[in-house]
């Protein structure tokens, strides 16, 4: 038996890919007609499904030929290729297996793999546990796919396409006159459909992220299933906590006051309202550290430290001046003083003069159709009526708060700008989903009773 190596890099796909492919694609196609067909009669809304699996799939595709043929390598065929290993070890050995993925990554279980019949998984992704939790999740899409890079990696954009989709039945429910532009917003962005269909961290953080979402919306504000939905509320908060924790921080000050809302619209005095909620925002953030830095390693000043190195690092000349630079930091004072710029860039960037390649230029023409309607809704709505249109409908307060303290988060985190793409989407079709709904406001300022009522807390 030849040795299992690792390259860190597909060169070609096998034979046996070509044949596989049309197959599978024959199968998502009938299985999501079948979900389409069932559902369109009682939700017309159903008429989107199919079309946006196909984008997923075709984003799941266009991001295996980028990776394989352009970028030739990078961290999702490690993914892969640690998620190999791990596969094997259950198919060779499956008491060595249970023990791998349940205990965390030492020196002693991976010399649990060999060379010869399972081959390793890359070091830094095995003891990293962010990363290794990925590659556990990879395994049963291995399974499926026949190892198989290409077919896992369209699995896995099938499987996290349900994410999305309940966020779009979720934005689609409360404002239903735009179910078309909502559409757009969430299920068509040309940067989530293509990075956020690959085998990386983001790919399932978005997903989890938006089941985290559509969970709140039925346990909290609609109160219906209550312990179904509380169960995949806890499950999806618990992938994101093992992946990337700071999207729960980002998450927790806008829940709690979309959570807390029914309470607070009920106070008569509008004044004593407005203030009350950035009261409850400021509340919501420090409890939200709280929770976190008692439940897991969240340390401000650690976190602070940590951004600082990895912006500074990626700033390096070997990423060939696709990177950034809004200024250095060193300390929590420090890193508010860049707020604005770590937002701006977060939202924003890269501009299209900053592209060095093909896939950060149709980056920066996404970016600039987002900046330029932002300044189109911003300079159409008086302040005054945005700040109502703010705190009388939670949901867009909730998303705007999230998309704001992510945008911030990675802004302050991340100057190379490949890194960047890939890490917004995580807030894109909530951030996108706010500016179409301002959009309708601006444009029916005479929105009736009845439909203000309707979209009024979310519900």
């Amino acid at each position: 038996m030849n040795e299992i190596k690792n390259y860190g890099y597909i060169d070609n796909l096998s034979l046996s890919e070509y044949i596989a492919f049309p197959i599978y694609i024959i199968i998502i196609f009938l299985i999501s007609y079948y979900v389409q067909y069932k559902h369109i009669r009682k939700n017309p809304l159903y008429k989107y499904y199919t079309i946006a699996v196909f984008l997923k799939v075709i984003g799941a595709v266009s991001f295996c030929l980028v990776y394989i043929f352009v970028y030739k390598g990078g961290d999702t065929i490690s993914y892969f290729e640690s998620a190999r290993a791990l596969t094997n070890l259950l198919e060779q050995r499956p008491n060595n297996f249970l023990k791998v993925f349940l205990e965390k990554g030492t020196i002693e279980n991976y010399y649990l793999f060999d060379g010869r019949s399972t081959g390793y998984p890359w070091m830094h992704m095995f003891i990293e546990p962010k990363s290794f939790f990925l590659v556990k999740i990879l395994v049963p899409f291995m399974l499926l796919s026949f190892q198989s890079f290409v077919l896992c990696t369209i699995i896995l954009s099938w499987a996290s396409f349900a994410g999305i989709w309940r966020l779009f039945l979720m934005f689609t429910n409360v404002y239903k006159t735009i179910s078309r532009n909502l559409a757009i917003a969430i299920l068509f962005i040309p940067s989530v459909v293509f990075w956020g269909s690959g085998m990386l961290k983001d790919t399932v953080t978005l997903s989890a992220s938006c089941w985290f979402i559509y969970a709140l919306y039925f346990t909290f504000i609609l109160k219906i299933k209550r312990f179904r939905y509380s169960i995949i509320l806890l499950i999806s908060a618990y992938v994101i906590f093992a992946i990337k924790p700071y999207i729960l921080f980002a998450l927790l000050p806008g829940v709690i006051i979309w959570v807390v809302y029914d309470k607070v619209v009920t106070l008569k005095k509008k004044v004593i309202k407005y203030l009350f909620i950035p009261l409850v925002y400021l509340v919501s953030f420090g409890t939200g550290y709280l929770v976190l830095s008692q439940i897991g390693d969240f340390d401000i000043k650690h976190l602070i430290n940590e951004a600082s190195i990895k912006q500074t690092d990626l700033k390096r000349v070997e990423y060939k001046g696709n990177s950034f630079d809004i200024g250095s930091y060193s300390n929590v004072n420090g890193a508010i003083s860049l707020a604005p710029e770590a937002i701006i860039a977060g939202l924003y960037r890269p501009y299209i003069w900053e592209a060095k390649n093909i896939v950060m230029f149709l980056s920066g023409i996404e970016n600039l159709v987002y900046l330029g309607l932002t300044i189109f809704i911003l300079s159409r709505i008086r302040f005054l009526r945005l700040l109502k249109i703010l705190f009388d409908n939670p949901l867009i307060l909730f998303c705007l708060s999230y998309s704001i303290l992510f945008a911030l988060i990675i802004g302050l985190s991340t100057s190379n700008f490949g890194a960047l793409v890939r890490f917004k989407i995580a807030f894109l079709p909530e951030f996108l989903g706010t500016l179409v709904i301002l959009n309708y406001y601006m444009k029916n300022k005479g929105v009736t009773k009845m439909e203000e009522q309707d979209m009024e807390n979310g519900k």
